[in-house]
């Protein structure tokens, strides 16, 4: 890696910059301080956990679980190491307010045992990790339409936690592996000779499926006790709990886009001269694809049941009033959304993702041409897109086109990959620093 962008990784984190008002990019200054904090939280926790687990009478299940909950304890304490969870200036006191609110609106419940942490994913996502913890993504923030729908998220994983659901998923499917009858399957699998992977890929997809319909009675009482901590916090805004389910549809969807006019005015001013054909994609238009959706993420947003049915589920449940629209000031978290964009490009640089870094950098560019961070984020993503295309290792940090992304995003994919290394290197000149 050049000493540029050596430098980025370690001091872009610290970065100001004005374009309305002083804003620190995925700031860390009490992030050592938070790091000690969550980690002493996870620590207790975990131990309440393995007592629980210790007090199990199937054996197999008893020492399955352990290493499951082992597994997961290491993989969040590393994860907290690398700052995958981190302390926001800006938005992480937004969360907090949050989270105040339902605690003081939910007098009768005990919200103690939880902590509400920002999170580097980036997936548009919130989950509940177990052990106290919640986690919401970067992008979640920016993607959702105001505080309220934020606010109806925390609350739906908060249940999740308060209902134990990680712990009661896991042990369910602990049970499940070592019943009676999946151990009976899996003697049958070992005396098989051919097509094993074939029938043992079956034989997962009936236990995920089995696991699916109990996730979704998981959600339904997460989606109903959630619902009470929201009515009773904002009992005014109670439609925006179906508002913030139904957005969930389209937060796939792009905001933005690149056209063929955005690239020529991108490089307009440099002596490359942009050619047509590096934005040409192949035609999806007669290809069918199963979505192939995750299936062992206990609680995800990505993963959760048909949204209109939870919808239909929340109206007819709680007699939601659509009628009932009630005005609030949502020019703050307009703002912050906005700001945000610009962590987001930063954070999918520090996880490496560079070709998705680079996408959203030059939908920013558009209407910003002369930002410093963005000039500096150009040069930076494309000069280690150099590296690993110099290596051959393109794959690692840029996806390839396909059917489910965007026609801009597969173009923007389209162009990368045409670009001859000589033609990179004048691109990555005009933004050298």
């Amino acid at each position: 890696m050049c000493k540029k962008c050596s430098f980025l990784v370690a001091f872009l984190l610290f970065f100001k910059f004005n374009y309305s008002q002083e804003h620190v990019l995925l700031d860390t200054i009490n992030n050592e301080v938070f790091k000690n904090e969550i980690e002493q939280f996870y620590l207790v926790q975990s131990k309440k956990t393995e007592a629980i687990i210790s007090q199990l009478e199937n054996y197999k299940v008893k020492e399955e679980m352990k290493e499951i909950f082992a597994n997961k304890k290491a993989n969040f304490l590393q994860d907290l190491k690398n700052r995958k969870y981190l302390y926001h200036k800006e938005i992480s006191p937004v969360i907090e307010k949050i989270f105040d609110d339902i605690k003081a609106k939910n007098p009768n419940e005990n919200f103690n045992e939880i902590k509400i942490i920002l999170a580097l994913g980036e997936e548009i996502n919130a989950y509940n990790y177990g052990e106290g913890i919640v986690a919401i993504n970067l992008p979640l923030i920016i993607n959702v339409n105001d505080e309220l729908e934020l606010s109806f998220i925390i609350c739906h994983e908060i249940a999740h936690q308060k209902l134990n659901h990680v712990f009661s998923s896991i042990q369910s499917q602990s049970q499940k592996g070592n019943s009676s009858e999946m151990i009976e399957k899996a003697k049958e699998l070992k005396k098989v000779k051919y097509n094993r992977s074939g029938l043992a890929k079956n034989e997962v997809k009936n236990f995920v499926y089995g696991a699916r319909r109990f996730s979704r009675e998981k959600e339904q009482q997460a989606d109903s006790l959630g619902f009470v901590y929201f009515r009773n916090t904002n009992p005014k805004f109670v439609l925006k709990s179906v508002e913030a389910l139904a957005n969930l549809k389209y937060v796939d969807k792009d905001k933005d886009s690149l056209t063929s006019k955005d690239y020529h005015e991108i490089f307009e001013n440099s002596k490359v001269v942009f050619q047509e054909e590096w934005i040409e994609t192949e035609d999806f238009q007669d290809y069918y694809y199963q979505t192939n959706t995750g299936i062992w993420n206990i609680d995800s947003l990505r993963t959760h049941p048909d949204i209109d049915l939870r919808v239909k589920y929340l109206k007819n449940t709680f007699k939601i009033d659509e009628s009932q629209i009630y005005e609030f000031n949502k020019l703050n978290y307009i703002s912050l959304k906005s700001k945000s964009k610009y962590d987001e490009i930063v954070m999918l640089f520090y996880l490496k993702e560079y070709g998705k870094s680079l996408y959203k950098t030059m939908i920013l560019l558009k209407d910003d041409k002369e930002n410093p961070i963005l000039k500096k984020m150009m040069y930076d993503n494309l000069f280690m897109i150099s590296e690993y295309k110099s290596q051959y290792k393109l794959n690692q940090c840029l996806e390839t086109e396909s059917p489910y992304n965007s026609k801009s995003y597969n173009a923007f994919l389209s162009f990368i990959r045409n670009l001859r290394k000589a033609t990179l290197s004048q691109i990555i000149s005009i933004y050298e620093y």
